[in-house]
C-alpha cells in the first residue's frame, strides 16, 4: 500500500486549527503529499480559507464571511490563536513547497468568483500545482476557472462512486475526490457503491486516462487501509500522521 498518497483534509486539522497555514505546514512535515482548504470570498472581494459560511463555530463572533470585509476578519482568531488564512498565505506556502499540491474547495457564490480565484493563483505562478475542487453538481465553477486559466488544475467530487472517469472528463478534471461527507449513513452508502461499481477497476481505468481517483475522509486505520485496498491513489484524512503510519 506504500503507493497510496496521503492528502490533508482542511489542512490536516488533527495537527492544527482547520484551514490554517500552521496546520498545512504540520501536515506537510508529517508526510502529506497535498493539502486542501476551503475557499470563501469576503465582502471586499478577498479570498480566505474558511469552511463555514460564518465565523461563529471557530471564532465566537458569528460574522458571515461573504458580508464581512477582510480587515475585520483578519482580527479574528481560530482555536490555537491562529489567524484566518488569506489566499496569499497559501500561495506563499506553495512557492516555498514546490513538491506539494494544493486543493482549493470552492465555497463560492458564483462561477465568476472561481474565475477570479484562478487568475490570482496564476499570477503567483503555481497554477499547475493548484486544483480547484467542486462537487459534481457545481461544475460550472470549474468551467469558469478553466476558461479563465486553461492550465489550472481541476478536481471533482462525485456524489456517488459510479462512472467516476466520465464525471472527471465531463468536468475537465484530472482528479476525482470520492468518499463521504458527514451525514448519517453516508460512509455506508459510499462503501456499498464502491463494491457495486467496482471502485478498483474504475481507479485503474481512470489512471490509464491520466485521471487520479482519491477517497476519504479516513480518520481511523481501518478506513485508511480499506480505501487503499480499494485502489484509491490517495487517501484524504484529518490525521496525516496516523494515515502515513498505517499505509
Amino acid at each position: 500500500m506504500s503507493h497510496t498518497a496521503v492528502y490533508a483534509h482542511r489542512c490536516g486539522m488533527a495537527a492544527g486549527p482547520e484551514n490554517t497555514v500552521a496546520a498545512a505546514r504540520a501536515a506537510l512535515a508529517d508526510g502529506a503529499a497535498a493539502v486542501e482548504c476551503d475557499i470563501r470570498r469576503t465582502a471586499d472581494g478577498q479570498f480566505v480559507a474558511f469552511h463555514d459560511a460564518g465565523t461563529g463555530r471557530l471564532c465566537g463572533r458569528d460574522w458571515k464571511i461573504a458580508a464581512t470585509a477582510w480587515p475585520h476578519l483578519k482580527a479574528l482568531r481560530v482555536p490555537g490563536d491562529e489567524p484566518i488564512a488569506h489566499l496569499d498565505d497559501f500561495l506563499n506556502l506553495m512557492i516555498l513547497r514546490p513538491g506539494s499540491d494544493f486543493y482549493f474547495e470552492l465555497a463560492l457564490e458564483k462561477p465568476s468568483d472561481a474565475a477570479d480565484l484562478a487568475r490570482q493563483i496564476a499570477r503567483a505562478g503555481v497554477q499547475h500545482r493548484a486544483y480547484l475542487l467542486a462537487f459534481s453538481h457545481r461544475t460550472a465553477f470549474l468551467d469558469a476557472a478553466l476558461e479563465a486559466v486553461p492550465g489550472i488544475g481541476a478536481a471533482v467530487m462525485p456524489l456517488y462512486p459510479s462512472n467516476m472517469l466520465r464525471t472527471a472528463l465531463g468536468a475537465g478534471a484530472s482528479k476525482v475526490c470520492a468518499g463521504w461527507i458527514d451525514w448519517p449513513l453516508a460512509k455506508q452508502l459510499f462503501y456499498f457503491g464502491a463494491a457495486a461499481c467496482d471502485f478498483k477497476a474504475q481507479a485503474d481505468a481512470a489512471e490509464a486516462e491520466g485521471v487520479e481517483i482519491s477517497a476519504g475522509i479516513a480518520n481511523n486505520p481501518r478506513d485508511v487501509r480499506r480505501l487503499a485496498g480499494l485502489g484509491a491513489r490517495g487517501v484524504w484524512t484529518d490525521d496525516v500522521r496516523m494515515a502515513v503510519k498505517y499505509l
